[in-house]
């Protein structure tokens, strides 16, 4: 038998990073949240816990995390046929900070998806947010990876489509007409996220066969930071097309080679659960997403 009271237990460690926190939320002592803890491990022969903050689950603490929130959204189905009073449901999803930032604050204002929800959101790069599904520590992500992780799901959402953008006075500046395209790119300051971002690299290496590592780059941390910079004439960055859409219609913001535009493709990947109300939560994004998408092409 699965002991789902000491996964709780385990999974309540992890989140608040804290025994006694756990111990206080669960309304139980200190001692029998180890205890807890300690019975999952004689179980299962295994650690499932690093107890060496911060905290972190093994390989079998997140396999059992990951099947107890799936647990969980079938006993909120169960419990609402039963016309029993459902709690507020928790929802976890892995968003890229783009995402963030464009549609994700759209589905914000325009949708009442999260009435009733209490939603975590954790960032990271599209890259490496299929790996918090996997590892049970959030119950949906957008990725840019097409493979179906086992007991899982995907939808093809659309592209996100970037590009080259600056201020209008910025590009007469340095990227005069007639001139070598490489060598506009190579003079002119460039912006990027973090030194983790390498997509501006990519990009320059796949159009111009350009090495961007050789270029100068302001580092800015913020989408929104990164879309000001260029406004204001620091320099020109890849930026998702739909986060400008109204600076390039006001030419606040112009496109540097416009023909050249990086495409990104993004998936939503989601547990195989039969909750209705999970279902319908990824339902929704997905169609919301995917609507949105379309309508910028």
């Amino acid at each position: 038998m699965i002991d789902y009271r000491a996964i709780e237990v385990l999974y309540a460690v992890h989140e608040l990073q804290s025994f006694e926190a756990a111990a206080k939320k669960l309304h139980i002592t200190q001692s029998a949240v180890s205890q807890r803890i300690k019975g999952l491990e004689a179980h299962y022969g295994e650690p499932v816990l690093i107890r060496i903050q911060p905290y972190r689950l093994t390989k079998l603490g997140k396999q059992l995390i990951g099947h107890f929130k799936r647990v969980y959204l079938l006993e909120e189905d169960l419990k609402e046929e039963f016309g029993i009073a459902v709690a507020t449901q928790h929802i976890s999803i892995a968003l890229n900070r783009d995402s963030i930032e464009t549609w994700f604050l759209d589905l914000l204002e325009e949708t009442d998806i999260f009435n009733n929800v209490i939603l975590e959101i954790i960032a990271d790069d599209q890259e490496l947010t299929l790996d918090y599904l996997k590892n049970g520590l959030v119950s949906a992500c957008l990725s840019t990876s097409e493979k179906e992780i086992a007991r899982g799901k995907i939808h093809f959402l659309g592209n996100m489509e970037y590009v080259l953008a600056a201020s209008p006075e910025f590009v007469k500046k340095y990227f005069p007409k007639g001139n070598n395209p490489k060598k506009n790119l190579q003079n002119a300051p460039a912006i990027k996220f973090d030194q983790k971002d390498k997509l501006h690299e990519r990009f320059l290496e796949k159009f111009f066969d350009l090495d961007g590592k050789e270029l100068t780059y302001h580092i800015v941390p913020s989408v929104k930071g990164f879309k000001k910079f260029a406004l204001l004439e620091y320099g020109y960055g890849l930026i998702p097309k739909m986060d400008i859409h109204d600076e390039l219609k006001k030419k606040q913001l112009v496109e540097i080679y416009g023909d050249k535009v990086w495409k990104i493709p993004l998936y939503w990947h989601y547990w195989d659960v039969q909750s209705k109300f999970y279902q319908k939560f990824n339902a929704d994004i997905i169609h919301f997403v995917t609507t949105k998408l379309k309508s910028l092409q």
